[in-house]
């Protein structure tokens, strides 16, 4: 499937989902744990960007690549402006 294709499935799929509750179920049917915690490494990152950190400090904090955080920042820079809209 081709990524358009993909986001409209996903999307479509969890556009339905109507409570808190049942959204955290389907994420833990459908991801793994490791891929849950990946996830809310991405918005901790993003979230410690836009409070002012540095990159480097975030990666050691973290335990993650620099890539990886480095990655956020153009997510904040470039991106389309939706995750930066709801991060908490």
């Amino acid at each position: 499937m081709k990524l358009p294709e993909s986001l409209k499935l996903i999307t479509d799929t969890l556009w339905r989902i109507e409570t808190q509750e049942s959204f955290s179920w389907i994420l833990e049917d459908m991801l793994t744990p490791s891929e849950i915690t990946d996830i809310a490494d991405r918005i901790t990152i993003l979230q410690m960007l836009k409070a002012g950190k540095n990159q480097r400090d975030i990666a050691e904090t973290l335990g993650v690549s620099v890539t990886t955080v480095s990655r956020g920042n153009r997510v904040l820079q470039y991106g389309k402006g939706g995750i930066d809209k709801y991060l908490p």
